[in-house]
């Protein structure tokens, strides 16, 4: 008798072993289900929508922020002006030729610069604007080519240089550069 109740019990307890083990792998297959099925996706959502919203956000200050610096148009009015003002100065209505090669010559005695050549080219007329190309030769030490040609950036005129070639002999530096200034003619 305690035989088969030995063996009843085992039986019982096999069945409730499969049960269990059945049981857990329904859980855990239920669980990765409703991770990568629903979980996993609405978790992107939820990122990209949060993503969007942070662009939405920054795009709103930014115009926030302009209309907040341009609330008075007077001085929004005031502040145009002394933009075209400079920009006045950088490209103005004549070319100047005169007044800015003395200007290089000006820097480059500043700067301790030799200048050596200067040559103007032909004029280059487009529809809103001229373009006078300059060729210099500016002999000297390195750092009096880096003050001539921050001077140069810094100047009264839009000055772009082009084709800039440096040449080392001994302790000096020789540079030939193209220069483009340029006028906006009055219309």
């Amino acid at each position: 008798m305690r035989e088969n109740m030995l063996m009843k019990f085992k039986t019982v307890s096999q069945n409730n072993l499969q049960l269990l083990v059945m049981g857990l792998a329904v859980t855990l297959l239920g669980g990765l289900l409703f991770y990568f099925i629903l979980h996993k996706p609405l978790t992107a959502a939820a990122e990209d929508y949060a993503r969007q919203a942070a662009a939405h956000t920054q795009e709103i200050t930014a115009v926030t922020n302009f209309q907040n610096a341009h609330l008075q148009m007077k001085e929004y009015r005031a502040e145009l002006k002394k933009r075209e003002q400079r920009v006045g100065q950088y490209l103005p209505e004549h070319m100047g030729q005169g007044e800015f090669m003395l200007y290089l010559e000006r820097l480059a005695l500043h700067n301790q610069m030799e200048l050596q050549m200067v040559r103007p080219q032909k004029n280059i007329s487009a529809e809103d604007n001229q373009c006078l190309p300059i060729q210099i030769r500016i002999a000297g030490r390195y750092f009096g080519l880096l003050k001539f040609l921050q001077g140069l950036q810094d100047g009264e005129r839009l000055a772009v240089v082009k084709n800039l070639s440096i040449i080392s002999k001994g302790d000096t530096l020789e540079s030939d550069m193209l220069i483009h200034i340029y006028a906006v003619p009055a219309k």
